[in-house]
């Protein structure tokens, strides 16, 4: 999954225009907060223009409303087509929820003749009960590769101010966060992403959240404006000693492995499985083979 995810309004026909030039590996076109409500039908046609026009040269993801609200069947009926990668569910929290969404989606792909499991899932969790139900919700259906943490929606939903006003992420906001990574990691997943900061214009503040949520375990970060996604994906992505690291512990590793030797020192510091594993996965953020 791409580091940058840019949202792209759904009701804005302009900004859906720049699809083409927008950076980033994946878009993620709105149809929830971002349109207002009278706009909600019409934001659906653009999008569906806009997989119809892009989908074949773009990944394409869409946020759709709500499981609570009323405009999810149709959402979900007006986006299942080609050139869909996939739908980010919000405010997640149960199971039962990720489940029904996934019958419903599988139902579509039969009756618009697409592979069946094709339509993926990200589940956004925003509330103290979705928190509390994660692990269920990680290993509810087979087409889910990621959640996704929405700060601003579960610090009003314990009381918390967002943004914090001296930049400092609450210890219960970090704890969520935590508790998502762990989550996603027992159940197979990607790493989770990070919600959207929403003062675009501070990009130092940007590096730092993004860095930060690195550091926790994520695996990337919502941008709401494309001057955001640079930052976002270099914030994730390993830095030059890292790689020289995994590249070093690579190739000690593959001449240990000749010799039929499992565990090694390397510089003082033992090597053992663990440890290649995390070498290979750092290879693998910057999309480079083993030993290069």
């Amino acid at each position: 999954m791409s580091a940058a995810m840019l949202f792209v309004p759904g009701s804005d026909a302009g900004k859906l225009a720049k699809i083409p030039g927008l950076p980033g590996g994946a878009l993620l076109l709105d149809l929830e907060d971002s349109v207002a409500w009278p706009r909600k039908a019409e934001a659906r046609k653009l999008v569906a223009g806009a997989l119809d026009q892009y989908g074949n040269s773009r990944v394409l993801w869409v946020r759709v409303n709500s499981f609570g609200s009323d405009l999810l069947f149709d959402d979900l009926d007006a986006m299942v087509r080609q050139g869909l990668a996939g739908i980010n569910l919000p405010k997640v929290e149960s199971a039962q929820q990720l489940q029904t969404v996934d019958w419903m989606l599988g139902a579509l792909e039969r009756r618009r003749g697409l592979e069946a499991g094709s339509v993926r899932l990200l589940a956004t969790i925003e509330t103290a009960l979705g928190l509390q139900s994660a692990p269920e919700i990680a290993r509810s259906s087979p087409r889910l590769d990621s959640l996704c943490f929405g700060a601003a929606d579960y610090s009003r939903d314990v009381g918390l101010d967002w943004p914090p006003a001296d930049g400092t992420l609450p210890l219960t906001v970090q704890q969520a966060k935590v508790t998502l990574v762990q989550v996603s990691a027992a159940a197979g997943l990607d790493a989770p992403h990070d919600g959207s900061s929403a003062e675009f214009r501070d990009l130092d503040r940007l590096e730092l959240e993004s860095r930060a949520a690195c550091a926790l375990g994520f695996g990337g970060k919502h941008a709401i404006h494309p001057v955001q996604v640079p930052v976002i994906e270099a914030a994730f992505a390993p830095t030059g000693r890292q790689l020289a690291w995994a590249r070093e512990v690579m190739a000690a590793a593959q001449h240990h492995g000749e010799q039929e030797v499992g565990a090694f020192a390397l510089h003082g510091v033992m090597v053992d499985a663990p440890v290649v594993a995390r070498a290979r996965q750092v290879l693998g953020r910057a999309a480079l083979p083993d030993g290069v």
